[in-house]
């Protein structure tokens, strides 16, 4: 037998269990991170929207409460509430029979939970189910034992919390009582719709009210100072008393203008003309070197030429 042969026969003979017990191992933790992965991104996109919705620590909601009110009249349970779950808490939105309580934890088992499922849960006895064996609100004062929820969904499918109903004792729920708590979190859902509607209308109409006092206001600034202006080359015309003056305007450059010369005006090459007040101070306005001139100056040449006043 060759030394290839003897090797082979080794092989052949080794237990090859532990490497498959290594490999699928470690396919686990593989398919075990990318499932928590996709549950990472899935939560973020649900907390995003959360925000977006700007319900978290508002006053109460007269809708809400009527919500609350109505689920656990429907069930005949001493508390229900509208909850909506953040990273760190479960805020309540609305509350019937817990007064005094805004928030709790995100324990899971009840409406953290919830949000992470589609469709109606139902707890019909806290203290025996595995769900919900070591909540805070089971094993405490509260002492729950029944728990129905159904998650408040929005258009693109995000949970953001529940309408849900609580009671002390164990109890079972209806077909009837379930379809109904889904339809008053469907009802929750379109209300905070309508809300964020109303506040992106209202922010909308502020910021065009400024926008459009911005440009009052810029208008007004522009008025006045064009009002200060023509003061003052009123100002300065009178100054010039009885100065001779041409029998029409020397500034139009399209078409001749008629109207009485009032002012001279000039440029830091010395050419100068005498024109009316509109002309005179659409001189000044289009050209930086132009400015009002004694009696004494002359010239056309910069202005006449139909080319710009340096």
């Amino acid at each position: 037998m060759t030394e290839l042969d003897d090797q082979r026969a080794i092989g052949g003979s080794m237990d090859l269990r532990p490497r498959l017990d290594q490999a699928g191992s470690a396919a686990g933790r593989c398919t075990m991170t990318s499932t928590e992965g996709r549950a990472a991104v899935r939560e973020d996109a649900r907390l995003a929207a959360v925000r977006r919705y700007e319900i978290l620590d508002t006053p109460t909601d007269g809708t809400f409460t009527n919500v609350a009110w109505l689920a656990a009249t429907t069930f005949g349970t001493p508390i229900a509430t509208v909850s909506i779950v953040d990273a760190e808490r479960v805020w309540f939105a609305a509350t019937h029979g817990l007064d005094g309580v805004a928030e709790v934890g995100v324990d899971p088992g009840l409406c953290a939970s919830v949000v992470e499922q589609d469709g109606p849960y139902v707890v019909t006895d806290a203290a025996v189910d595995p769900r919900t064996l070591d909540h805070p609100l089971v094993r405490g004062e509260l002492g729950l034992r029944f728990y129905a929820a159904a998650p408040i969904t929005t258009v693109d499918g995000h949970h953001l919390g529940t309408v849900n109903v609580i009671d002390r004792q164990p109890r079972e729920a209806t077909d009837t009582q379930v379809s109904l708590l889904i339809r008053l979190a469907a009802l929750v859902a379109e209300h905070l719709d309508l809300r964020l509607t109303a506040l992106q209308t209202v922010r909308t109409e502020i910021g065009l009210r400024e926008e459009a006092e911005v440009r009052a206001a810029a208008s007004d600034v522009r008025v006045a100072a064009a009002d200060v202006r023509l003061a003052r080359l009123q100002a300065a015309a009178a100054a010039l008393g009885d100065a001779d003056r041409p029998a029409a305007c020397q500034l139009g450059r399209d078409t001749r203008c008629t109207a009485a010369p009032e002012l001279k005006v000039a440029d830091s090459w010395g050419d100068s003309a005498w024109g009316c007040l509109d002309h005179v101070e659409e001189a000044i306005l289009n050209a930086r070197s132009v400015f009002v001139a004694d009696a004494k100056l002359a010239g056309l040449s910069a202005y006449l030429g139909n080319r710009p006043i340096h």
